[in-house]
C-alpha cells in the first residue's frame, strides 16, 4: 500500500475520515469539497460504531454506515505521535526527510530506525525573508503506523493517508477565514483543550492543556474558574508569542469549537482576551443538509476532528 503519512497525496475530491474517541468508539464522516467558491463542503454521511472496542468488526460496521469513498484517512490519537518544531535543514527537498531524521533522533525515546518521519514547512519566508526557517516534523513509531494499516486492510477499508489532529483542526480554521487574518481555534475534548493558531490557511502554533473534561463538568464553580483562567492565560501568552515571532500575523479572533457539553468557556474567554471570542456552529461552514444529526452541538464536537481530516480533498498538498 502506498500510504501517505501524513501530508502528501491529498488530491481533490471526496474523502472519508475516521476518528477514535478515548473510550474506543469509532466515528466516520464523508465530505465532498465545494464545487464553487460560494459553496460549503458537504457532509455526505456520518456514523459511529455501536461498540467501544476498536477493531476490525467496529471498523467494518462504521464503514458500512458511511459507505465511504475510495480514499480514507485516519488522524492518529494524541500520544501516538510527536509534533516537533525544528530548524529547516539547508538541503534539497529530496533530502529533507533524511536530514530531519538526524535532528529528530535525540528528541524521541525510541530508535530512529523505528520511526516514521514526515514534515511540513512553517511558511515565513514570504513575510520574514531574513528569519530562521522552521518546519514541523511529525514522528510516530513505524509499528504504530503498521498497526493502523493492518487494521484497515483486514476490514477491507482503503486507507490512503494517516493524519494528525493539528492539521485536521487547521483545515476547520481555513473555513472560518473571512480574509487573511490570524485565527485561534479552541477545541475542548475529553482529555484536554487545544488551541490551533492559523494564518492564510497555514498552521503556525498549537497549544494543548491536558485536562479531563469529566473533572471540569463535575467540578465546582471554583474548579471551573481555575481551568478557564488557565486556558485564557495560555491563549493570551500564545497570541503574544505569535506577535513576537511572526509580526506579520495579527490574531483577530478566537473561535471556540462546538462543545461536548455546555461549559460557558466562550463567555469566560470573552471577558479575558483583547480580541472577539466567537462560538462556532459547524452548520455555518459545512452543508449538513444530508446529515441533520450534525445540527446538535454534542455531535459536532464528536465528529469535529474527523470532519477536519476529511477536508483533505480541499488542499492540493497538506
Amino acid at each position: 500500500m502506498n500510504l501517505a503519512l501524513p501530508f502528501f497525496s491529498s488530491g481533490d475530491g471526496d474523502w472519508t475520515a475516521i476518528d477514535v474517541e478515548p473510550d474506543g468508539r469509532m466515528v466516520a464522516v464523508s465530505v465532498r469539497p465545494p464545487r464553487r467558491a460560494a459553496d460549503k463542503p458537504k457532509v455526505l454521511k456520518c456514523g459511529q460504531s455501536s461498540t467501544v472496542a476498536m477493531g476490525v468488526q467496529a471498523l467494518e460496521e462504521v464503514a458500512r454506515k458511511v459507505e465511504g469513498t475510495s480514499r480514507w484517512t485516519y488522524p492518529l490519537a494524541r500520544g501516538d505521535y510527536q509534533l516537533l518544531v525544528l530548524p529547516e535543514p539547508p538541503v534539497l527537498e529530496a533530502e529533507m526527510e533524511a536530514s530531519l531524521r538526524w535532528s529528530v533522533s535525540p528528541l524521541i525515546d525510541f530508535p530512529i530506525e523505528e520511526a516514521v518521519v514526515a514534515w511540513m514547512r512553517i511558511p515565513t519566508a514570504e513575510f520574514q525573508p531574513g528569519a530562521e526557517k522552521q518546519v514541523y516534523a511529525i514522528v510516530t513509531r513505524r509499528s504504530m503506523a503498521d498497526e493502523q494499516v493492518e487494521l484497515f486492510q483486514k476490514a477491507k477499508v482503503p486507507l490512503k493517508a494517516i493524519d494528525v489532529r493539528e492539521t485536521a483542526l487547521r483545515n476547520i480554521a481555513v473555513l472560518l477565514e473571512k480574509k487573511p487574518e490570524g485565527i485561534g481555534l479552541l477545541t475542548v475534548g475529553p482529555t484536554g483543550i487545544m488551541t490551533t493558531f492559523t494564518f492564510k490557511g497555514e498552521l503556525y502554533l498549537d497549544r494543548f492543556i491536558a485536562q479531563s473534561l469529566d473533572e471540569v463538568v463535575t467540578g465546582d464553580a471554583e474548579r471551573k474558574q481555575k481551568v478557564f483562567d488557565r486556558v485564557a492565560q495560555q491563549v493570551y501568552q500564545s497570541m503574544d508569542l505569535i506577535t513576537r515571532n511572526h509580526p506579520f500575523i495579527t490574531i483577530e479572533r478566537i473561535v471556540v469549537s462546538p462543545l461536548p457539553v455546555p461549559l460557558g468557556i466562550a463567555a469566560h474567554l470573552a471577558g479575558k482576551l483583547p480580541v472577539p471570542v466567537q462560538a462556532l456552529d459547524l452548520a455555518s461552514v459545512f452543508d449538513i443538509s444530508a446529515t441533520p444529526e450534525l445540527a446538535r452541538p454534542e455531535n459536532q464536537a464528536r465528529y469535529l476532528t474527523a470532519l477536519g481530516a476529511a477536508l483533505r480533498g480541499m488542499r492540493k498538498t497538506l
